[in-house]
């Protein structure tokens, strides 16, 4: 029987309910669309509200706790509902934020000048054939790399900074210093076999595993890994291997304290041993160890538990091994393991006798989510501090938007529940830096950071644009300063977060290539970014580029002149301007993104004249023999150093106090 203190938080829930459905039973016209839509958000920012009301008046309560659950089912109930045809929603606004715990945007704001004047182009050729292609709107002009905020010469140009603001970290805080202002220097490799569906960096950083396709149209299984502390400053050099699967792995894991890599397709689990041979050196073909089963329905992510266990999500359960009990491959070499035989129906590889062929060890236990018998964690991440799993679900496989933290100790029970994703949560992330903390990114565009102890997020950051999905996010703390890294999509960049101080820093340039994941390397202070070229198809062919329109400062040369003017100056003591703190020029004073109208003013129309003359100081000579997507989402002067990929690849930012800014990829040019 619920106690009276309880009932009014009830009660507003079971109002709410009756309006969702009495809304869900409209009928409306495609004109009152966007209102209703509106009205909808408005129902499930209320649920929210109610929420947090009872937080602050009965938090660690059974009372609370049901307020929670049934504000879970009603939001759940609510987005299967917007994401179905009935529903018609495509994408949902945030609506778990409020004033004490704030929605953070970006101050630079744009719709993607590339993809717009495309845009304008075609339209104008349609209504006014041989007509000039219209000047974009202010709202979608975005002023040249010139004319926005640099705080140090080493900086490095493929970042674009906003300013306006103090950001948290100081000159006495080196590390963090050195983040804030993005002294860093990139090494790409372009080497990779595909793109990685899953990467894992070893606790103390000495490998960086991918689970990888490789070959035709990328059917075939691989593990591409970095062993780190073999790394050069200037170059980054991966090892692919055929790790036997009879699958793509989309799931990796690693597991520092054994130098054992983890790879899973959807049967199975191979690790890999990554420890020093007799010579004190890795073999390029890491050893395989184990082989483990997972045809028990468990064909989810991959965790590495303490006291020596391994665990692989299913519906509704968990498989667990104990790693130092389980039978090895050289313990009798040549002998498979596992009973039975192994399977090859529906196996995409065109050679089967690369299939290591041991049907695995069985899973020593299986732990059954007694209070969500439906729930698939598809993706997880391990609490460290509390030994329990984050985990988030995705509708596709169990129907549903949860996101929770499980006991695996204690029957698998669920502790808590954390409400306020409009989409499915792509990733989980925490950082030793701050043990009540962890962030997610999510598919409705949106990042979120969580105390583990409350069920709504204390920030949500908005990412980037076009209703694009956060594919990651990195949670750290360099010298204590808490950050984020968040990855965009369409966007096209990686942007890094002043959580203090609730402002977008800046953005990294991903040489026009999506960002499809995020791992960072506290010993190196690096970070490393998987992103995937949409221009070229499985075949590896290239589409859609255009004649680059490269600016004159943009190019290597440039960097490379100003490099070396600013060395010599330092040679001759001379101190050059390092913007600090308030310092930063704002983006929406003199380093204002918007061209305003001419008719505002002349000193308006003279910075729009200046800026369209830093875009039309093209080195026509470079500029000739490169090429740019016709469709990406920034022009060649959004950065300081016009950058294409033009394939898949993994860079790597060191960030450190005198990098080498003329360490620069080359960009896509017509012989490429």
């Amino acid at each position: 029987m619920a106690s009276a203190r309880q009932a009014p938080w009830l009660l507003l829930l079971d109002r709410l309910a009756a309006h969702l459905e009495a809304h869900k039973s409209e009928k409306s016209s495609e004109k009152d669309k966007k209102a209703r839509g509106k009205k909808f958000v408005k129902i499930l920012e209320d649920v929210c509200t109610v929420v947090r009301d009872a937080e602050r008046k009965v938090q660690g309560t059974p009372e609370f706790a049901e307020v929670v659950e049934k504000a879970h089912g009603m939001l759940n109930d609510a987005l299967r509902y917007a994401y179905s045809q009935a529903g018609g929603f495509s994408y949902i606004a945030t609506f778990a934020h409020s004033e004490d715990e704030p929605f953070v945007e970006d101050a630079l704001e744009h719709a993607g000048s590339d993809i717009l004047d495309a845009f304008f182009k075609v339209y104008a050729t349609l209504v006014k054939p041989g007509a000039p292609t219209p000047r974009l709107p202010a709202f979608a002009r975005v002023r040249p790399w010139t004319k926005s905020p640099r705080p140090h010469p080493l900086t490095t140009r493929l970042s674009r900074f906003r300013g306006g603001f103090a950001p948290s970290a100081t000159p006495d805080l080196p590390i963090a210093h050195t983040i804030y202002q993005a002294r860093a220097q990139l090494t790409v490799d372009s080497t990779i076999p595909s793109i990685p569906f899953d990467m894992s960096l070893s606790s103390c950083g000495t490998i960086l595993a991918t689970a990888s396709g490789s070959g035709w149209k990328a059917r075939e299984p691989a593990l591409h890994y970095y062993l780190l502390n073999d790394q050069s400053a200037s170059f980054l050099e991966g090892v692919t291997m055929d790790p036997g699967l009879s699958g793509v792995p989309h799931s990796v894991t690693t597991d520092e304290s054994r130098n054992l890599v983890f790879l899973a397709d959807d049967g199975r689990i191979k690790s890999f041993s990554f420890a020093p041979e007799a010579s004190e050196k890795v073999p390029k073909r890491l050893p395989n160890v184990h082989t483990l089963n997972t045809q028990c329905g468990c064909s989810g992510p991959l965790a590495v538990l303490p006291n020596g266990r391994l665990a692989r999500a299913g519906a509704g359960k968990v498989a667990i091994w104990n790693l130092d009990a389980l039978e090895t491959h050289q313990d009798a070499p040549g002998k498979l393991i596992g009973e039975g035989t192994l399977s090859l129906d529906g196996s995409p590889r065109a050679d089967p006798s690369a299939v290591e062929m041991s049907t695995g060890t069985p899973p020593d236990a299986i732990v059954r989510l007694a209070s969500d018998p439906s729930f698939f964690p598809a993706v997880w991440h391990l609490h460290a501090p509390s030994g329990r799993l984050l985990c988030g679900e995705h509708a596709e496989q169990s129907g549903g938007y949860a996101c929770m933290s499980v006991d695996l100790e204690h029957g698998g029970r669920r502790v808590a529940r954390y409400l306020g994703h409009g989409g499915e949560v792509k990733r989980i992330t925490t950082s030793a830096g701050d043990p009540n903390l962890f962030a997610t990114a999510g598919g409705d565009g949106y990042a979120r950071l969580f105390d583990v102890r409350r069920p709504l997020p204390v920030l949500t950051f908005n990412t980037g644009l076009q209703r694009e999905a956060c594919n990651d996010v990195v949670l750290v703390h360099p010298d204590g300063v808490p950050t984020l890294f968040t990855a965009g999509d369409v966007t096209q960049q990686v942007k890094m977060w002043d959580i203090r101080a609730e402002e977008c820093v800046y953005e990294l340039a991903t040489g026009n290539n999506a960002v499809t994941g995020l791992a960072w390397d506290d010993t190196r202070s690096s970070l490393y970014v998987a992103t995937e070229c949409r221009y070229i198809n499985r075949m590896g062919l290239r589409t859609g580029y255009r004649r680059a329109r490269m600016p004159r400062w943009a190019t290597w040369a440039a960097v490379e002149k100003e490099y070396k003017a600013y060395k010599e100056a330092a040679k001759k003591g001379i101190v050059q301007e390092e913007y600090g703190g308030k310092d930063y020029p704002d983006v929406y004073d003199a380093y204002s993104y918007l061209d305003d109208d001419e008719t505002e003013g002349e000193e308006e129309e003279s910075d729009g004249e200046e800026d369209e003359a830093d875009e039309a100081d093209v080195d026509e000579a470079y500029s000739a023999d490169m090429r740019w997507p016709t469709k990406c989402f920034h022009k060649e002067s959004f950065f300081g150093y016009a950058y294409d990929a033009g394939e898949h690849a993994l860079l790597r930012w060191h960030f450190k106090d005198t990098p080498d800014i003329i360490q620069l990829p080359a960009s896509t040019s017509a012989d490429d």
